[in-house]
């Protein structure tokens, strides 16, 4: 079965302010989630800013691997940078 996950990401407020100072800060995590997506074997379908959401951030990925293996996508991108990240909710549409 194949899914895509959407994976929203709101950031912390110091990972805000340095966004503020510099946009490199959140180019270079977006970098690196996109290589992270890569090492999984998994489809990048959306990197980007959400619309209407408190969140910051969506990554959607595309796969046919279950919820407990995307959570090690999602466990890789918390390690980008553990002060980036307040918190991340995942929605699941099957296909």
């Amino acid at each position: 079965m194949k899914y895509v996950y959407l994976w929203y990401v709101k950031m912390t407020q110091e990972a805000m302010q340095k966004f503020i100072a510099d946009n490199k800060y959140i180019q270079n995590w977006l970098t690196k989630a996109k290589e992270a997506v890569k090492k999984h074997g998994m489809k990048l379908v959306v990197l980007g800013s959400p619309f209407a959401t408190a969140e910051q951030i969506v990554v959607g990925v595309e796969t046919d691997v279950p919820l407990d293996e995307f959570n090690k996508l999602g466990s890789d991108l918390y390690k980008i940078d553990p002060a980036f990240i307040d918190y991340a909710k995942t929605y699941i549409i099957t296909q």
